[in-house]
């Protein structure tokens, strides 16, 4: 009798791991798209800002990479917080799980940019479980300051409807930083 609740509530878990990776692949992409310009960095110039740029201009390009290339980054990320969290001593599950998602961002923000996805993958979509090609392309429409998480239909609304972006860019903003997303360095036109 105990076997079922407990397999809801690991579901619940694994639904609140999957919410949580698509916070922090808005958080992530709203700040690489605000911030990250060329010529900073070497090394983010290689493997994160011509890409992002790129992204920007033309959209479509992301499928035109193998999956090495387009999940790299999030891999070798996850990786080294899982290679972390082991060191320290993690024992949750539910972390793992977060590492594991993360682990393919990018893979999911190719599949809202694929006009034929694999099919279990499109079910989903239509779900809203993964992003749907409609939900993502709100991104890329001027002002290019919306829609930043990259994995699920559900937080974008909410996080648009309440002006979470705008808040985060205001308190950056009292502490200094200049908002520049959507200039012609970023992609932006």
């Amino acid at each position: 009798m105990n076997a079922l609740p407990t397999v809801v509530l690991d579901i619940a878990y694994a639904v609140e791991c999957l919410l949580v990776v698509d916070l922090l692949s808005g958080v992530l992409h709203w700040a690489e798209d605000t911030w990250t310009a060329p010529g900073r960095s070497k090394l983010l110039d290689q493997y994160i800002v011509r890409d992002n740029i790129e992204h920007h201009r033309k959209p479509g390009l992301i499928r035109a990479g193998d999956y090495w290339a387009t999940n790299r980054v999030c891999i070798v990320l996850a990786s080294v917080a899982a290679c972390v969290m082991a060191l320290c001593g993690v024992h949750a599950w539910e972390a793992y799980l977060i590492v594991a998602f993360a682990s393919q961002a990018n893979q999911v923000h190719l599949w809202a940019h694929s006009a034929n996805p694999p099919r279990w993958v499109a079910t989903l979509q239509r779900l809203g479980i993964l992003q749907s090609t409609a939900h993502h392309a709100q991104h890329h429409k001027r002002p290019y300051a919306s829609r930043f998480c990259t994995i699920t239909n559900f937080l974008n609304p909410v996080l648009d409807r309440i002006m979470f972006w705008r808040g985060l860019e205001w308190l950056f903003v009292q502490c200094g930083a200049t908002v520049q997303r959507a200039t012609p360095a970023r992609g932006g036109y």
